[in-house]
């Protein structure tokens, strides 16, 4: 396996490492890992120089095509292999994801101001008027490829008649929460014109059925937006998605890895940063994500070429099916579901589906009629585990626990005032805004408290001063997600031989705790203090009393005479 930072077969220091030459060594029966003493990789560096450009891909062009492979080639070859829970690729030796041309941590290691939060990717908003210059060649939204009087290329987007808001409030929203988690994303504004502030390019273009390319005419742009909804006075109310800069190569796949670019190392399906983005897609209820939804661009920066990789198009979030509300099924089925299918077919249709339950339609019927601009995002009725997209993605498939640990520790990081300050960007009804603000506080604890409590939640350890004990932050206590009269440590203190030190219950005293490591010399030169979390409240399921452990690694310092921390890890 590959890991970024020390003691961990990855990128050590500035360069990628396999693991003969990493510094990585096992020991004992048990071959424990041990971590090597050196400063923690904060960066990829993946972004080397990539002279020749790589060739595009058509993954957009081909939803059947990826639908079939991952819902039923590559689900069947998962299975049949028995793969088992892998160890994400692109984590360091304290269990995060360092800065890469996929990911770079903003808000839950630094958290934003409101106002940056609010602000969202950089760019300068579009200048009415827009000149039409291109009919959308993808996905459902009514739209344009536009220019505005400044020259700038969007992609601008409209609601769907009679749900004011359900897509361009999803976009104004998806976008800030994502690139303040660390994606990387193309930024959306909201602008209101008038029908005058649309022009059309006497060259303008649009694909029929995606496959014959035609003139675009008023006559079919007045048809597109006669399916659209308006403010009152006719206006237009529309989402603006500015252009990547780069060469577009197309979408970047959640399995294997991009031909041609030789910064792309790590399988896709192995990246953290993907896998763990399952938990923010659930937390906004986005039907389609996946490769779709992805863009690769080939830039320069310093100097270098090399590709950035990008999600975009939250315009399916919340309620919002794009084109029309959701309906009750389509956060809860994939597209193919061929164990359900079966049960429905051979239980001559007696089998119900989660969704089809009396409860669940009703709600979904008042929550569509309540809320137009936001359709079925229920709050409190949230279970994450029943939470499904329109397709298995490879990457979010093999999501594990400690990908989803990570996962939630960046959602929970989200303030009810930063929530706040990103929904009052899609300016909806104050009803709606303060339905949508509500609901993703509450599918926020609910994330919270199913993944954070389901691993030791043990964050930031470091050394005591006398050095006898190992000290660390408890994440799951200090966002009120534990409580301190509930949880207990269940401690286990090896030798990095697999030979056992010290072995002792200790109950939680606040959101901080200090536990011996057992003896003060230094023996192997090495400890692993193994830390269990037991709930009385149950560690992510009321049945599991006892989380999946968080290991602290220590090695002597012999100049110094103490042991000093040198990773983090979590089971998976």
């Amino acid at each position: 396996m590959r890991h970024i930072g020390f003691g961990k077969a990855g990128i050590a220091g500035t360069a990628l490492l396999v693991l003969a030459g990493a510094g990585l060594a096992f020991a004992g029966p048990g071959m424990i890992r041990w971590f090597v003493d050196r400063p923690i990789a904060w960066n990829e560096h993946d972004d080397a120089n990539v002279p020749a450009l790589p060739e595009a891909n058509h993954l957009q062009e081909v939803h059947a095509t990826l639908t079939i492979r991952d819902n039923l080639a590559n689900e069947a070859d998962r299975i049949l292999a028995a793969e088992g829970p892998l160890p994400a690729e692109d984590v360091n030796a304290v269990d995060e994801v360092p800065c890469s041309t996929w990911y770079c941590a903003r808000n839950h290691l630094h958290p934003m101001s409101l106002e940056e939060i609010a602000t969202g990717p950089p760019g300068s908003a579009p200048t009415p008027p827009f000149t039409i210059v291109k009919g959308k060649d993808e996905g459902a939204a009514s739209g344009f490829q536009v220019v505005d009087a400044k020259g700038k290329k969007f992609m601008l987007k409209l609601d769907p008649r009679g749900h004011l808001g359900l897509q361009s409030g999803a976009e104004m929203i998806g976008y800030r929460l994502f690139h303040a988690a660390g994606y990387n994303v193309p930024g959306a504004f909201l602008v209101d014109i008038d029908r005058a502030d649309l022009r059309l390019d006497p060259h303008a273009t649009f694909k029929l059925l995606d496959i014959e390319k035609r003139p675009l005419t008023e006559a079919r742009v007045a048809t597109q937006l006669s399916g659209v909804a308006q403010l009152p006075g006719g206006r237009l109310r529309t989402v603006e998605v500015p252009w990547l800069r780069g060469q577009v190569l197309g979408s970047f796949d959640m399995l294997g890895v991009r031909p041609g670019d030789p910064n792309d190392r790590i399988p896709h399906e192995r990246r953290r940063s993907l896998r763990a983005s399952w938990v923010l897609f659930a937390w906004l209820s986005v039907l389609d994500a996946g490769s779709i939804n992805t863009l690769d661009t080939y830039v320069e920066e310093g100097g270098r070429h090399f590709i950035r990789h990008y999600f975009f198009d939250f315009g399916c979030s919340f309620g919002s099916a794009t084109a029309y509300a959701q309906g009750p099924q389509q956060d809860g089925e994939f597209l193919i579901e061929v164990g359900r299918s079966l049960a429905a077919l051979f239980s001559f249709g007696l089998y119900q589906r989660p969704f089809q339950a009396r409860e669940e339609r009703q709600t979904w019927q008042t929550l569509d009629a309540e809320h137009p601009a936001v359709g079925y995002f229920p709050a409190e009725d949230f279970d994450p585990d029943s939470y499904r997209g329109n397709r298995r993605v490879p990457a979010h498939m093999r999501i594990t626990a400690g990908d989803a640990y990570w996962g939630a520790k960046v959602v929970t990081a989200f303030t009810d005032g930063q929530v706040h300050a990103v929904v009052a960007t899609a300016r909806y009804s104050e009803s709606d805004g303060a339905y949508v603000e509500h609901a993703l506080r509450v599918r926020r604890d609910i994330l919270g408290r199913r993944y954070l409590r389901a691993v030791a939640a043990i964050e930031s350890p470091g050394m005591s001063p006398d050095g006898s004990q190992v000290c660390f932050d408890d994440l799951a206590i200090d966002r009120g997600y534990a409580g301190v009269l509930e949880a207990r440590y269940l401690v286990e203190v090896s030798d990095g031989h697999g030979v056992r030190v010290a072995g002792y219950q200790q109950a939680a005293a606040g959101s901080h705790a200090c536990v011996p490591i057992g003896g003060v010399g230094a023996g192997t030169g090495y400890r692993v203090v193994s830390i269990r979390e037991q709930l009385a409240g149950g560690a992510g399921h009321p049945d599991t009393p006892i989380g999946k452990p968080a290991r602290i690694h220590l090695r002597w310092r012999a100049g110094e005479r103490r042991f000093v921390v040198v990773g983090l890890e979590r089971d998976e």
